[in-house]
């Protein structure tokens, strides 16, 4: 982790010192003048992302977030003013400029033909028009999905929305996105913001966001920046994601959503989805706007799983797959998730302004998990098996009482001038997360051996594998077991608190003929994460009969349990066997905390300055600059010897990163962007100050240990997009990437018996022990393909209809791993994506259809072929090779439809219907090949229905 000590704080003073010169030199005034207007369409609504020109001078600018635009430092005289939007007919005048005054210019944009009158009577259709404007106008990479677009699917969280976007793939959990990967990249890789705020990860050890926490409804757009300028945080090698909250319009804004759901599971499941937002500026020229919005929704999930261990049985006839146990896991959860978002702001003069910004998620993911454990006593040495061990049968019931929290507030003001702008911002977020375990209760049989073994020869479907009868007969026998050991509710909890203050300012000069803006800015973050949970933990001693199973009732009775592949045991609730518990063994599980290798406290000071310039050569937009992070780490870990949170650890580096992109316009309606940056990824938390972790069941435990010498990992970034605008409405880009890694961090692991994990609580036995480490290098390239047009010049109703589309291809290598040598691709690079999505629009209905796909990628090494090209660790080769049941762990391809349709009714009344996941699909793991699967889980299909209701946006 340590590569140079430096002088961070002497390094922001200066300058800090260097940027309060230049502002004062930058707000100097002089004898021009200004230009400010607003852009709207014919209905009202305000159109960010339109590109403004300003002749003679040939200055370009965009619209922002309010539609508005100033330009500054005008030489006073008549000028003509045209503003386009693409898929709206475009506006022409002519704006007069006198000394030191500020000028007026607004324009209202009308349909240019009528099949451009979707882009204002439908809602879809209106935010694609207002993404494609904004990116086209960006001067990086960027992708924009506004909150009309997430609302045309059914996407019950932030990941699932995003995972829509080209090259972006998401790694699932319980049905629904959580992390986001873009471009064949790991979560880590990608930075994830608040209102352009970075906020923490509520979860303990990690740095990327768990989005499923966050409601798909607080937000009004996403902003996906795939290339990196130096006016941004340099921690995004695969991408930034910027989540934009609500502000208020010019119109008043009043909206209500209500729908309910079912999802034919576990015996029937249902949802319920809530929403509202309202604001409105006020006074006679809408200086002050307020605005708030609040969600809630709960959904009963279940999930029917399986999770074998597979093997090879290499001395039986034809070397058969063969499975040494399995789990069959029942999930009922009470998932719960409700949010506020609120902002004020206040203009206090054309092109000042001040705002205020607040944002609270938090996700319960609460619910029930029953597992029943087999056991196959094929004698391993007959069989030639690889890992078969035999036993008996096990049975654990647990709840799950993980709560999620993740809150921000920000202060922040913009001030543009005749020729230059200020911009600052003051910001506090903060992240927890309570129940950090899943609080269980385990039961072993009291059997003196088990009959168990997997059958071959009933299993007709590879991924169904069967079972002997006497299994189930064994395990289903609730007489026959009595409790082994039991977990209570963690105390203690994971937080985060960020704060940070950051500011930027702009002067306009001309370098020639040429309009050029040079920028300066400075940021100080501090963050302070820590992770003091305690899981009390109780075994019943060997040979020790104590609370039999059959001595609680069954409360879960499923004979559809995997479409009836899997008889469902006896389930009796985690509760009633710890009040059974508490009232045998009363204060077992009540002792005071102690201290372990999962706890940690660490301070990151990250202090960033960035130059950056900007030129306009006519047809070229020009930006070049760089970009100085330092870094300052300070973190206690756990001390094995003397238990307790006394190891100290730290350091610091500094790291410069250079940024130039250009944009290219060969025509009116086509751009070309060529774009180089360097980016960062520091290591997790948990990997440099966490000293293990553990988990034990199923058929080989695993430990985690940090690494407190791990490096950042960097990329050189490289891109290049061609943009074509398509007539009367529609966007094809073309674009190719290529990220050169260094020092990627990957994970190691090795199969260790008898290990005793550095960490209270846990039992020695044989376990799968990784550590992350970095590599030699890695890299990742790829090129990505966007379509999107509404086929309005069709004629009659083939007219309505449109499609969006996008496919994205990645290849990539990891170089030095931990004792191989074949350099595999990256973990988490799926080297296929792609999302199809017709849609038709029509009057007052409105249809879209999804249909997205990611291939089978690596979510983590676990081959060795004997090599060690990393030092450190035993020069061991994997049973059954590369291909075999021993070998990485890999994400089974995914592929889910979803379905949404509404009609709007009367007075801003639409209803609205969908179906999530209508092909019921597959979510997985398999080891080395697909045949070896180690988990399969399936959600059913959800089908909801319900209303909105938008008064003031009636069109």
């Amino acid at each position: 982790m340590i590569s140079q000590r430096f002088g961070i704080k002497s390094f922001f003073v200066l300058f800090v010192l260097f940027e309060l010169f230049f502002a004062t030199v930058a707000l100097s005034q002089g004898a021009k003048g200004t230009i400010t207007g607003r852009v709207v369409d014919s209905g009202g609504g305000v159109l960010q992302g339109a590109r403004i020109v300003l002749e003679p001078g040939e200055i370009s600018l965009v619209s922002d977030a309010q539609g508005e635009f100033t330009i500054t430092g005008v030489n006073p005289q008549t000028y003509t003013i045209t503003v386009s939007f693409v898929g709206l007919g475009a506006y022409t005048g002519s704006v007069e400029v006198k000394p030191g005054s500020v000028s007026r210019a607004d324009a209202v944009l009308k349909v240019g033909a009528q099949s451009q009158e979707v882009i204002v009577t439908a809602e879809r259709a209106h935010g694609e028009a207002d993404a494609i404007n904004r990116e086209r106008t960006a001067d990086n990479v960027l992708q924009v999905l506004p909150a009309e677009v997430i609302r045309s699917l059914p996407n019950a969280n932030m990941a699932d929305a995003i995972g829509r976007l080209p090259s972006v793939t998401l790694e699932r959990d319980e049905g629904e996105g959580k992390y986001v990967q873009i471009r064949g990249t790991e979560p880590r890789l990608t930075n994830v913001t608040l209102d352009g705020i970075n906020v923490p990860s509520p979860e303990s050890g990690i740095r990327q966001i768990k989005l499923d926490t966050i409601s798909a409804d607080l937000v009004e757009s996403v902003e996906i920046n795939k290339t990196l300028q130096a006016n941004m945080d340099a921690d995004g090698i695969g991408g930034s994601v910027n989540l934009v909250t609500k502000t208020a319009g010019e119109r008043p804004t009043i909206t209500l959503n209500g729908m309910g759901g079912y999802t034919p599971i576990v015996n029937g499941r249902g949802l319920v989805e809530t929403a509202a937002t309202m604001g409105q500026r006020f006074g006679s020229d809408k200086r002050f706007g307020a605005l708030i919005g609040g969600t809630y929704d709960w959904n009963g999930r279940g999930i029917d799983d399986i999770e074998p261990v597979p093997d090879i049985a290499s001395l039986l006839p034809g070397s058969p797959r063969w499975f040494d146990t399995i789990d069959q896991r029942e999930y009922r959860y009470y998932r719960s998730r409700w949010g506020l978002a609120g902002s004020t702001d206040y203009k206090l003069a054309e092109g000042s302004n001040i705002y205020l910004r607040g944002f609270y998620s938090d996700f319960k993911n609460f619910g029930d998990r029953w597992v029943y454990t087999l056991n196959d006593n094929t004698d391993p040495v007959a069989a030639g098996l690889l890992n078969g061990n035999g036993g008996t049968p096990s049975f654990n019931t647990q709840i799950r009482i993980p709560d999620y929290g993740i809150g921000s507030l920000v202060l922040g003001g913009k001030h543009v001038r005749t020729s230059s702008w200020f911009a600052w911002d003051v910001s506090a977020a903060r992240s927890r997360q309570l129940g950090e375990n899943d609080p269980t209760a385990s039961f072993r049989s009291n059997l003196a051996s088990g009959s168990c073994s997997f059958d071959p020869a009933a299993t007709k479907n590879i991924y169904l594998p069967q079972w002997a009868p006497v299994c189930y007969s064994e395990a289903h026998d609730p007489t026959t077991m009595s409790l082994d050991r039991i977990g209570g509710a963690a105390i203690g909890l994971t937080a985060q608190l960020n704060l940070q203050v950051n500011g930027a300012v702009a002067k306009n000069y001309h370098l020639g003929s040429h309009l050029s803006t040079i920028e300066v800015g400075g940021k100080f973050r501090n963050e302070h994460k820590f992770d003091n949970s305690f899981t009390p933990d109780f075994s019943v001693p060997a040979g020790t009969t104590l609370l039999p199973l059959n001595a609680f009732p069954n409360v879960l009775s499923n004979s559809n349990y995997y479409n009836g592949t899997y008889p469902l045991g006896y389930d009796p609730g985690y509760r009633a066997v710890l009040a059974a518990f508490n009232t045998a063994m009363p204060g077992a599980l009540s002792g005071p905390p102690v201290v372990s290798g999962n706890n940690f406290d660490l301070i990151e000071k990250v202090s960033a300055g960035y130059l950056m310039n900007t030129i306009d050569f006519n047809r070229v937009r020009l930006v070049a600059g760089v970009r100085f992070e330092g870094t300052n780490l300070d973190a206690l870990s756990f001390d094995s010897v003397a238990g307790t949170l006394t190891s100290k650890l730290g350091g610091s580096y500094l790291k410069v990163l250079p940024s130039v992109s250009a944009r290219i316009a060969l025509t009116g309606d086509t751009d070309l962007r060529l774009v180089y940056g360097r980016g960062l990824s520091r290591p997790n938390p948990q990997d440099i100050a966490q000293a293990a972790s553990f988990s034990t069941g199923g058929g080989i435990n695993t430990a985690s240990l940090g690494n407190p010498h791990l490096k950042a990992e960097t990329a050189d970034n490289f891109d290049v997009l061609l943009e074509h605008s398509l007539k009367p409405f529609g966007l094809i880009a073309v674009g190719f990437f290529y990220k050169n890694l260094s020092d990627p961090i990957v994970t190691k692991t090795v199969q260790i018996a008898n290990y005793q994990p550095p960490v209270s609580g846990a039992p020695p036995g044989h376990y799968n022990v990784t550590q992350p480490v970095n590599a030699g290098s890695g890299w990742v390239t790829g090129f990505e393909v966007a379509y999107l047009q509404h086929l309005t010049f069709l004629p009659g109703l083939l007219g309505g209809f449109g499609i969006s589309a996008n496919y994205g291809y990645t290849d990539s290598r990891a170089i030095g791993l931990f004792n191989r040598a074949d350099n595999p691709r990256l973990s988490r690079s799926a080297p296929h994506t792609w999302n199809i999505s017709p849609t038709y629009d029509r009057g007052r209905f409105s249809f879209r259809a999804g249909l997205s796909y990611n291939a089978a990628n690596i979510f983590e090494y676990r081959y060795q072929d004997g090599s060690d090209p990393l030092a450190g660790g035993p020069a061991t080769i994997t049973p059954g090779g590369i291909k075999g049941p021993d070998s990485d762990i890999y994400l089974y391809a995914h592929l889910q439809a979803d379905v949404q349709g509404s009609y709007r009714l009367v007075h801003g009344l639409q209803f609205v219907m969908y179906g999530l996941n209508l092909n019921n699909e597959v979510f997985g793991f398999y080891q080395g090949s697909p045949q070896y699967m180690i988990q399969r889980e399936y959600y059913k299909p959800t089908v909801a229905a319900g209303f909105r209701w938008s008064p003031l946006h009636e069109k």
